[in-house]
């Protein structure tokens, strides 16, 4: 899996990177993208962090639904049980938060399938 698409996606949106494309370990800009990884005990979230930091990003794990607002870019990982997975979010919080998020069109986020 890669990130790309967030990255590109990132820096068509933002004033803070501008430019073509570069990964983020090649970037010349002072401002590393910040991914915030939702890790809410589904998916194969080792494999996604590795992903992540092998892309050259910063990595910030999600660890509270307060910190949902405060994320640049987030990856949701997914599960293949969609119902076992929306009851774990609506369990831990995550559920309102992630929504509001996701509806702010201007914010990045990368959901896996």
């Amino acid at each position: 899996f890669s990130l790309r698409f967030v990255g590109y996606w990132y820096r068509r949106r933002s004033e803070v990177l501008k430019g073509s494309f570069i990964p983020a370990k090649m970037a010349t800009t002072k401002h590393k993208l910040k991914v915030s990884l939702l890790d809410y005990g589904a998916g194969n979230v080792r494999s996604v962090r590795n992903a992540i930091l092998a892309a050259g990003y910063e990595l910030h794990d999600i660890t509270s639904p307060e910190e949902i607002e405060k994320a640049e870019v987030i990856v949701f990982p997914g599960v293949g049980s969609f119902g076992s997975a929306m009851t774990i979010l609506h369990q831990k919080g995550y559920d309102e938060p992630l929504r509001k998020y996701l509806a702010n069109h201007d914010r990045p986020y990368l959901g896996i399938c």
